[in-house]
């Protein structure tokens, strides 16, 4: 024959009983020469060959007995009586040696009771292996199985909660860009707010300087002193800005709002000042924007709630009139801010906590807008925080 015998040595399974005489004949391969088990493929003529020494023929595929050309092995044609017969035949169990059939050992085998066992914690590192019969026993003590049946449900847990925690991050993913997104936006209006607020005051101041300096060269010289210091003009030492009066002072902070350093200064000077003078300087808002454009600056902040807490305090008509007015420039959101922005600076937190009780003082309909304004901004909180 063309084909190769190299399994003809083959030994067949110990489990099943060899068949003798022309039944064997008939039921044998005629490749391997044995009775395997399995498929069992047939050329067109009805030879019939098993599927293993089928896979191992080479090209060109002809049948064994007759010469005759094979398909394809995807298509080969299987011999369902042969299979039947192989099946048929007598077998023994390998564990128990119980009678059966070749067609029924494998089933009987794979829950034989005389087939050993591994436990059920192979794969966490122990090495038993026994009977079917003694594995409940075994597993009942086997600190693996025992810490396998312990740490389940714990795996399970931690299984569900990892799926509910992806499934909250992919809901809290978007919010938290939308957040950020929302924060840039505010951060860019309040800004904007502070510089607008700036040129609100000294545009404000120049109107009044204007107002009351009418009268030729006179006039110009009392508007050249109402106006102050200009943008563009060098800063002030602090020793000059803690020299001037009121409104010196003020032109000074509206003109040199973005330098902290005079910032500070002229919020400490404008502090240590009559509050009705420092109200019609301009002072207040200049006050509000100077902490605006300085949140992070220790100095301005504290300085700048002094200020706030001096000129707003009073509790006359003038006093409420002055607190309303520190409200509707932003002395409270201001005051918040300074307080949030600094919570370990006691003396941040303490003349935040006086601005607040002065621009919030009246039980009038206003006042009590002021103290829900507070509120509202969270002032409440961080007085409690602060104490």
């Amino acid at each position: 024959r063309a084909v190769s015998r190299g399994g003809a040595n083959r030994q067949g399974c110990p489990r099943h009983k060899a068949p003798s005489g022309m039944a064997a004949q008939r039921l044998e391969c005629p490749v391997c020469l044995e009775v395997q088990d399995g498929q069992q493929h047939q050329c067109r003529e009805g030879h019939v060959f098993c599927a293993s020494c089928d896979s191992s023929l080479r090209a060109p595929r002809r049948c064994p007995e007759c010469r005759m050309a094979l398909g394809p092995l995807s298509q080969a044609i299987r011999s369902r009586s042969h299979e039947e017969r192989i099946a048929a035949l007598p077998a023994a169990c390998s564990h128990c040696g119980l009678a059966t059939t070749r067609g029924e050992v494998a089933a009987h085998e794979q829950d034989c009771p005389q087939r050993p066992r591994a436990c059920s914690a192979a794969e966490a590192g122990c090495a038993w292996s026994g009977l079917l019969a003694d594995k409940a026993a075994h597993e009942a003590t086997c600190p693996f199985a025992v810490c396998q049946r312990m740490m389940a449900p714990l795996q399970t847990e931690v299984v569900e909660l990892r799926a509910e925690n992806e499934r909250v991050q992919a809901q809290v993913a978007p919010l938290r860009a939308q957040v950020a997104a929302q924060g840039a936006e505010n951060e860019r209006l309040q800004a904007q707010l502070a510089a607008q607020g700036v040129e609100n005051s000294q545009l404000r101041s120049r109107v009044a300087a204007l107002e009351a300096g009418e009268g030729g060269e006179e006039g110009g010289r009392r508007v050249r002193q109402r106006v102050g210091a200009a943008p563009h003009d060098a800063p002030p030492s602090d020793a000059e800005v803690l020299e001037m009066d009121v409104e010196a002072a003020a032109a000074a902070l509206r003109a040199h709002v973005s330098v902290s350093r005079v910032a500070a200064a002229a919020c400490k000077r404008l502090a240590n000042q009559n509050e009705r003078l420092v109200a019609e300087a301009g002072a207040i808002e200049a006050i509000v924007a100077a902490m605006r454009a300085h949140s992070q600056v220790e100095d301005v902040q504290k300085m700048g709630c002094w200020a706030l807490r001096n000129v707003c305090f009073c509790t006359d008509a003038a006093g409420h009139a002055r607190s309303q007015r520190a409200a509707d420039a932003g002395a409270i959101e201001a005051v918040v801010a300074a307080m949030q922005a600094h919570p370990q600076v006691a003396i941040v937190q303490q003349q935040g906590c006086r601005a607040l009780g002065n621009v919030c003082l009246g039980t009038d309909v206003a006042g009590l807008a002021r103290k829900q304004c507070a509120a509202d901004a969270g002032g409440i909180e961080l007085i409690v925080a602060a104490m």
